[in-house]
This record gives structure tokens, C-alpha cells and sequence, in this order.
């Protein structure tokens, strides 16, 4: 292993709103060196800046001061086309969303990076693609649309679309957030085979304490700082030689409350720590991704701040969002015509509002008020089929409904029972619901059982 770093951040801030009354820190004086071989994770809590920091490496992030070095290549002071070279041939990126382009092919959706670099031929293009996709053990889904595949397999296309062009850095954030147990651990082990047969750099980002063993080192964020660094000694004593010693203790795993267990469940990249003091901006982000999905990361990442301050500051604020939106990009905002600003603004206006609802019903039960139970079940259920321009008129359907409603707040069953309830045939005791609008469906259902908690 190289005693150079690959990477080499100095003195590192990322401001946004710089100079304005709502001036926020993202991160604050990052220091910190990353060698080549590496298996790198950025952990800590929802907010803390683990997103952001690797998406400054990435280049993806441009409201930073002070230098990113990778190789001999400072970030900070290339233009924009230099950087977007840089990017396509010394890094892939794994998200949490795949972000697969719908209408293409799996084929062509690993093909896609290597087009832009035209440095080989069709043929070979189309080789390299179907080594990987065997590779990994989705070849047989080549010719599918990514809509017809499960989550893990969407996820290892995904990670074959970052190795198309043989990147020597890997940049992964919440890789595994939407996936299963089993998938979960299927993409980390091929991960980390890809550092360790492969010898590639990679830097992952996640919220889950279970992950942690893959790492040679992990960085410890909170509050945009980088507190800590621990060495992994169980899987590479090699990294000691390149990094200064620390003195650690054991992580206190915090016990796992019965009212924890829901978001635990949902949200498996969650740690339990960070299920029980959910923070605003994770909320915002999975509000902006439901109503936003498609959009670029940039675009997503703007309109969560927006959201975040609705979030804080009540729906009462919410037409600042709907003039940002509208407004041109030159003046500041993001330029949609008034159809489609209008749009998304009442999409995200209902989910916050139906949160900050949620939350207030909450607030009221652990002060030991009056909650009406089953009014709260009726406006969640109403809400729900309003949001989708769904109707049911069969009593026993609503009343099935209502009552998977009530046990999912309760957490007595999780989400996939959820969406089994709404999927079965009424004559089995389910509701009958179309198979695509109960995905949907659930996906709001989850917003709303989020913004339950703080």
C-alpha cells in the first residue's frame, strides 16, 4: 500500500448562504488524509455532514473553501469542464436510489459512462459491460428495463455502471439504505471485494453501526466536524503503519426503545441512536426525493433546504418555497414554469403539512392530552387516497385499510406487511389495491410515519 495519500483534504469548510442572515456551516475545518486500498466509511448521525463531505470529494459539492487534493489535483480550482473529466475517469458513484435511467436497457444503462470518454469502440464497450454485469450475477438481466429488477439487483447494476470506466475511487453514499437484510449485506461483501481483490479506494457513507467491520478506517462526523478517527485493526494492521495510533473505546450500543423499533425496521441504515433524535434535514431529504425524484442531485440537494425550513419553521413559510421554485435561475431560483413549480410546490406543501399534523398529535399524546385515535387513522387514510386521486367505496375495505394503518403506527407489522394487507384480494382480507399504486402508497405512508418522530 502507497505511503502517498490519494487523498488529502486541508482546512475544508462548506457554507451555504455565505454572509446571509441564514448563513449554515455544513462543514466546518475538515482535515484528513485517505490512501490508496483504502475501505473508508464516513459515520455519524443524519445532518452531520457525511453526505457533504463525500460529496465534495466527488466535485459534486461547490460551496467549499479551502482544498481537496486527490492525486496532485486540487478540486477547488478546477473549472467546471476539467472537472467533470476528472470525475468520469478517476471516480464512480454508488447512491442510495440507484438512479438508473428508466427507459434504457440494464446493458446500456453500464454502457452510458464510457460513451462520453469515446476511447473504444461499440463492441468493446458492450463487453466490458456484460463482463460486469456476469461478474456481479445480473448478465441475465441485460435486456430488462431497471423497473422489471428487485432492489439488489438494481444496486449491483449500479455498482457495475461506477466500474465501467475502472476507476481507482469508488464514492458510495448510503449504498445499501433502500435494500433488505439480505441484500443489504450481499452489496456490502461485494464491495469490499472490490477493495480487496480489486484494490479499489473506497469511501462509504452510513448511518449503520452493523457496517463498521468492512472499514480499515472509519471518520466520526457530528455537527459538520470530523471528531474522530478509529483504525479498523481486525481488518487491515497495515493502515496503522500509515496513520497515527489513537487510544479507542468500545462503542456503547445504545438499547433499542419499543418506539424505536419501527423507524429501525423501515429504515435499516439507520443506527438506533439516530432513529431516536431523527433529525430535520433526513426528514426534508426524503420529502424532497418523494416529491423530486429524477431531478438532479444539485437541484434535490437546494430544494431540501427549502423544505428543511418549512420543516422548521411551519407551512405558514411555504410561499417562499413556491417563489424559489418559480424564479428564474439567474435571479437565484430554480426556473420552472409556473405549471411545474406549481406542482411541486402543493406536492411537498401536503406532505409537510400532513407531517407537522402528525407531529403535532404526537407532541399532544406524550403531554398526556385527549388524542382522537381513530380520527387521526381516518385523516392519515384520507390523505393518502387523496394524494393518489384514489377512491374506495366498499366499507369493508376501508375498514381493512384503516386498521393496517393503525398497526403500522403501532409498529405490529412492518412495511412489507403493510403493503401485503394492501395488495391481497379483498376476498383473502386485503384491500385490493393496484400492485404499482400500493408501492407508491406505502412510500407516502413512510414520510408520514417519519415525521412522527424527532
Amino acid at each position: 500500500m502507497s505511503l502517498d495519500p490519494l487523498i488529502k483534504i486541508r482546512n475544508l469548510d462548506v457554507i451555504y448562504f455565505l454572509g446571509k442572515s441564514n448563513e449554515v456551516r455544513a462543514l466546518k475545518d475538515i482535515n484528513l488524509e485517505i490512501y490508496p486500498g483504502e475501505f473508508i466509511i464516513f459515520f455519524g448521525p443524519s445532518g452531520c455532514g457525511k453526505s457533504t463531505l463525500l460529496y465534495s470529494i466527488a466535485g459534486l459539492e461547490r460551496n467549499i473553501h479551502g482544498h481537496i487534493f486527490i492525486g496532485k489535483s486540487d478540486l477547488a480550482q478546477m473549472k467546471a469542464k476539467e472537472l467533470e473529466e476528472f470525475h468520469r475517469e478517476k471516480m464512480g458513484m454508488i447512491f442510495q436510489a440507484y438512479y438508473l435511467i428508466a427507459s434504457l436497457s440494464i446493458l446500456n444503462n453500464v454502457i452510458l459512462p464510457r460513451i462520453f470518454l469515446k476511447k473504444s469502440s461499440r463492441e468493446e464497450r458492450k463487453k466490458r459491460a456484460m463482463d460486469l454485469l456476469e461478474h456481479f450475477g445480473v448478465a441475465r438481466q441485460s435486456d430488462k428495463l431497471p423497473n422489471e429488477l428487485s432492489g439488489g439487483q438494481q444496486q449491483r447494476v449500479a455498482i457495475c455502471r461506477s466500474l465501467m470506466n475502472d476507476p481507482e475511487l469508488i464514492l458510495a453514499d448510503e449504498p445499501v439504505g433502500n435494500l433488505d437484510s439480505k441484500s443489504s449485506d450481499e452489496v456490502m461483501a461485494l464491495l469490499s471485494e472490490l477493495n480487496e481483490n480489486q484494490k479499489k479506494t473506497i469511501i462509504l457513507v452510513t448511518h449503520n453501526p452493523e457496517h463498521l467491520r468492512y472499514a480499515h478506517r472509519i471518520f466520526f462526523l457530528k455537527d459538520g466536524q470530523l471528531i474522530e478517527t478509529k483504525v479498523n485493526k481486525v481488518v487491515d494492521r497495515r493502515i496503522e503503519n500509515l496513520v497515527k495510533k489513537e487510544e479507542t473505546t468500545a462503542e456503547q450500543k445504545p438499547a433499542v426503545s419499543k418506539e424505536l423499533e419501527l423507524l429501525l425496521r423501515t429504515y435499516s441504515g439507520l443506527s438506533s441512536a439516530q432513529a431516536g433524535s431523527l433529525l430535520v434535514p433526513f426528514k426534508a431529504k426524503q420529502i424532497a426525493l418523494e416529491a423530486l425524484l429524477g431531478m438532479t442531485t444539485e437541484e434535490i440537494e437546494q430544494i431540501t433546504k427549502r423544505v428543511e425550513y418549512l420543516l422548521l419553521r411551519g407551512i405558514d413559510n411555504s410561499e417562499e418555497l413556491y417563489k424559489f421554485l418559480d424564479l428564474e435561475i439567474a435571479k437565484g431560483g430554480m426556473g420552472f414554469d409556473k405549471r411545474t413549480a406549481e406542482k411541486l410546490y402543493e406536492k411537498i406543501k401536503s406532505i409537510v403539512a400532513e407531517i407537522k399534523y402528525l407531529e403535532e398529535q404526537e407532541n399532544a399524546a406524550k403531554e398526556n392530552k385527549l388524542v382522537n385515535t381513530d380520527e387521526e387513522i381516518v385523516q392519515i387514510r384520507q390523505y393518502l387516497l387523496d394524494a393518489f386521486d384514489m377512491e374506495i367505496q366498499n366499507i369493508e375495505a376501508l375498514k381493512i385499510l384503516d386498521k393496517a394503518i393503525k398497526q403500522r403506527i403501532e409498529n405490529v407489522i412492518d412495511r412489507i406487511a403493510f403493503e401485503k394487507v394492501v395488495d391481497m384480494p379483498l376476498k383473502r382480507g386485503g384491500v385490493g389495491l393496484n400492485r404499482s399504486m400500493v408501492k407508491k402508497l406505502s412510500s407516502r405512508f413512510e414520510l408520514l410515519i417519519l415525521g412522527k418522530y424527532k
